[in-house]
């Protein structure tokens, strides 16, 4: 789809929320207060699933992440953007403190596993000398040096054993991808909600093929296809490893008491800017 606006059309929707932007000043109260953003929570076991960015933000993330959460009888989050509306808050500005929803789901889990998208979810701006500012919510199908599909599974996250679990599980089932190597940081910063339970967790981005929406994120409703289902399976097998290794080592809720923000890193672990 193809919009054309003027500059000063373009800074209203961006201050509305009409359109992808990527906010500088911004955070989670601000978001949540915009018209239409919605909170989903479900509290089960002390594993949980969530989806920071659903609706037409990550498109089909928060589906995903919603029937993952239901087969494995794990607990739910999710922020969803209605239609129309993209802003992308990236993880590390999700303050719990500025969500009763999602300090309770990180209070009462233990480990989470949080599912994100990436490509053809970015927006393209120009100016065209004739018709003024032109704004692609979902960008060019292709972009940069990509030739076709993405073939990508970008993991990330400071629980490491579940980490390892995560890359053996998707190169095992998901023959026809790989899973991206440690160079793309995403998800290990301390902020990141995925990593403040008392044993932190694994992010996981996923490429448009898997998320229901076309290679090429083509389609603008996901459909619940047989990738869909694969991943889905792949990510409740992910939630029973996740429990499995917090029989041993799981740590006393209260750690996350005290002081979601200020959480300490383990030593070694790193600490980039997602």
């Amino acid at each position: 789809m193809r919009m054309t606006i003027s500059f000063a059309q373009a800074r209203r929707r961006r201050r509305d929320g009409q359109s992808a932007c990527e906010p500088e000043e911004m955070d989670l109260a601000e978001l949540l207060a915009m018209p239409g953003i919605r909170e989903e929570c479900i509290l089960r076991s002390n594993v949980g699933f969530m989806a920071l960015h659903g609706g037409s933000q990550d498109r089909g993330t928060e589906q995903i992440a919603r029937r993952a959460a239901d087969l494995a009888g794990a607990s739910y989050y999710a922020i969803v953007h209605p239609p129309g509306l993209r802003v992308h808050l990236t993880s590390r500005l999700h303050n719990p403190d500025h969500s009763a929803h999602l300090r309770n789901f990180l209070e009462h889990v233990d480990v989470a596993i949080s599912v994100h998208g990436f490509g053809r979810d970015g927006f393209a701006l120009w100016c065209d000398p004739d018709s003024g500012l032109v704004v692609e919510p979902y960008g060019p199908a292709i972009r940069g040096k990509q030739t076709g599909p993405l073939r990508g599974i970008i993991v990330g996250g400071l629980n490491a054993r579940l980490l390892d679990a995560s890359r053996e599980l998707f190169e095992r089932r998901f023959a026809g991808y790989h899973v991206a190597d440690e160079r793309v940081r995403l998800g290990f910063h301390p902020h990141n909600p995925v990593n403040l339970p008392s044993a932190h967790g694994v992010q996981v981005e996923l490429p448009p093929g898997l998320r229901g929406i076309g290679d090429f994120g083509e389609t603008l409703v996901p459909r619940q296809d047989g990738v869909v289902k694969e991943m889905v399976a792949a990510l409740v097998e992910l939630a029973t490893r996740a429990a499995e290794l917090l029989r041993p080592t799981s740590e006393p809720r209260g750690a996350l008491a005290h002081g979601l923000r200020g959480r300490r890193v383990p030593d070694g672990s790193a600490m980039p800017a997602v």
